[in-house]
C-alpha cells in the first residue's frame, strides 16, 4: 500500500503531466487538442513580432516536459524542468495582466515545488557537497522502470511529431500514451483497489478532455470525475491515516 505522500505525488505528476502535455500540443495543432490551458493562438500572436518559432521552441517544451512527468521514470527530471517554465509563464502573464492565469499558474508552481519537496533528499549533494550521501529508492521510484513506461514516451514521440501531419493521428498517438503510461502504474503492485481507482480516473478524464470536441456532452463528465476524485481521496487519506503502513523503502521484487 503506497503511503499518503506517495499516492499524491503519483496525482501530482499525472496532473501537471497532463497540463502541460496538453498545452503543448494544443499550441503545435492550432487548437485541434483537448487542453485545460493555453492559449492555443500562442504561434500565431508572437509570429507577428517575428517570434513564431519561439512559439513552437515553447511549445514542444510542454510537450517534453509533460512526457516525462507522466512517465514516472523520468518525472523527478520532468519537475526540475517545470520550474524555469513555470517561472517563466507565471512572469510573462503577469506582466501583461492577464486576468486569473498568474494565481492558476501559482497553483502549479506551488505543486511544482510539492514534488521537489517530497524528493529533496536527492538533492542534498549539492548544498552539503563535502557529505557521502546514500539515496534509498521510495515507493514511487520502482513505478515506471517497465516497458510500458517507455513505450508511452514512444507514443508521446510519435504523438509530437503527428502534429505535424494529422491531427486525427494525433489524438490517437496520444489516447496510445496515455492507455501505456495508464498500464504502468497499474502493473507496479503497489495499489490498492481503493488506488487503482484514484489512479484511473485521471486518465478517464485526460481521454475527455482530449476528444471532448466528439461531442458536447462528453466535457460535462469532468466534473463529476473530479468531484468523484476528491471524495475517494479523501476516504483513501483517512483510511491511511488510521493503518500504518510499510517502511519508506522501494520493495526488493523484481521489476517486469
Amino acid at each position: 500500500m503506497l503511503k499518503n505522500q506517495y499516492l499524491l505525488v503519483l496525482l501530482i505528476r499525472l496532473f501537471l503531466g497532463y497540463i502541460f502535455f496538453s498545452a503543448g500540443i494544443c499550441k503545435l495543432t492550432h487548437g485541434n487538442f483537448g487542453q485545460l490551458i493555453g492559449p492555443p493562438w500562442l504561434e500565431e500572436a508572437l509570429a507577428k513580432y517575428g517570434l513564431g518559432l519561439f512559439a513552437q521552441v515553447v511549445a514542444v517544451s510542454q510537450v517534453v516536459i509533460g512526457t516525462l512527468l507522466l512517465s514516472q521514470r523520468y518525472s523527478l527530471l520532468g519537475a526540475v524542468m517545470l520550474v524555469p517554465m513555470n517561472v517563466a509563464i507565471l512572469a510573462v502573464t503577469t506582466s501583461m495582466n492577464w486576468t486569473g492565469t498568474p494565481y492558476v499558474n501559482t497553483v502549479f508552481l506551488l505543486l511544482n515545488f510539492v514534488l521537489l519537496g517530497l524528493e529533496y533528499r536527492k538533492f542534498l549533494f549539492l548544498v552539503q557537497p563535502n557529505k557521502a550521501h546514500k539515496t534509498v529508492p521510495v515507493q514511487t521510484d520502482t513505478i515506471g522502470q517497465n516497458n510500458y513506461s517507455w513505450l508511452g514516451i514512444g507514443f508521446c514521440v510519435l504523438t509530437l511529431l503527428m502534429t505535424f501531419v494529422d491531427y486525427t493521428l494525433t489524438n490517437l498517438a496520444a489516447l496510445l500514451a496515455f492507455a501505456s503510461f495508464a498500464v504502468t502504474i497499474v502493473r507496479s503492485g503497489l495499489l490498492t483497489k481503493l488506488d487503482l481507482v484514484l489512479i484511473l480516473l485521471p486518465f478517464v478524464a485526460m481521454l475527455i478532455m482530449t476528444f471532448a470536441d466528439l461531442s458536447p456532452l462528453m466535457i460535462q463528465a469532468v466534473a463529476p470525475i473530479v468531484g468523484v476524485e476528491a471524495l475517494l481521496l479523501a476516504y483513501r487519506l483517512y483510511l491511511s491515516a488510521r493503518t500504518k503502513t510499510g517502511p519508506d523503502v522501494a520493495p526488493t521484487t523484481a521489476l517486469s
